[in-house]
């Protein structure tokens, strides 16, 4: 999995969205996320941090994605 794949993925769920994915380990499956997106404007952090690793569901099932380190904010 690439940085890359991770922020198109979520632009794709979050229109709008600033979105910067770092690498933390070089494994590709160790990945902070920063995103800042209009849809978390109604949102609790829990709630915004829910919402990322739901698009990620199937890949942290499968643990081809092992870890996602979130910071999250409304836009």
């Amino acid at each position: 999995m690439t940085p890359q794949f991770i922020e198109n993925r979520l632009k794709e769920a979050f229109p709008g969205a600033d979105v910067l994915v770092s690498d933390m380990t070089g494994t590709g499956n160790h990945f902070e996320v920063r995103i800042i997106a209009p849809q978390f404007e109604a949102l609790n952090r829990i709630k915004q941090h829910q919402a990322v690793m739901s698009i990620f569901d199937p890949e942290l099932k499968s643990g081809e994605l092992h870890a996602l380190s979130l910071k999250t904010m409304a836009k």
